[in-house]
């Protein structure tokens, strides 16, 4: 290969890594920008998942307290003379579900 061609190929390469340069001092900035939102959208999403976690376990221990409830207000009812076991749902073969219901009350009339 001759100088000329030489020299020629040198001002090529030399272009070149000024343009890869110019292109990787523009990159710089913007990544910077992208890793500071990303790292801003991570953060709420983990504060969001905090919340969540923390409203799911509060919605937990009060549905686990109305739970713990039903026996005492089922015994309530019992001893109020609300409460008749034999309150509850038959099946019937050809119409469904019925719901058979007795009042524990006499009529106000006789």
């Amino acid at each position: 290969i001759s100088v000329e061609s030489l020299n020629t190929l040198l001002k090529q390469l030399e272009k070149e890594k000024r343009r890869l340069k110019n292109q990787v001092q523009d990159y710089a900035p913007r990544l910077e920008q992208e890793s500071k939102a990303y790292h801003k959208t991570n953060n709420e999403c983990l504060t969001y998942l905090a919340e969540m976690s923390q409203v799911s376990d509060s919605y937990q221990v009060s549905k686990r307290q109305q739970m713990d409830q039903l026996p005492r207000m089922k015994k309530n009812l019992v001893k109020m003379g609300r409460y008749n076991p034999v309150n509850q749902k038959t099946m019937h073969a050809k119409r469904g579900v019925k719901k058979i219901m007795r009042s524990n009350h006499l009529p106000l009339h006789l």
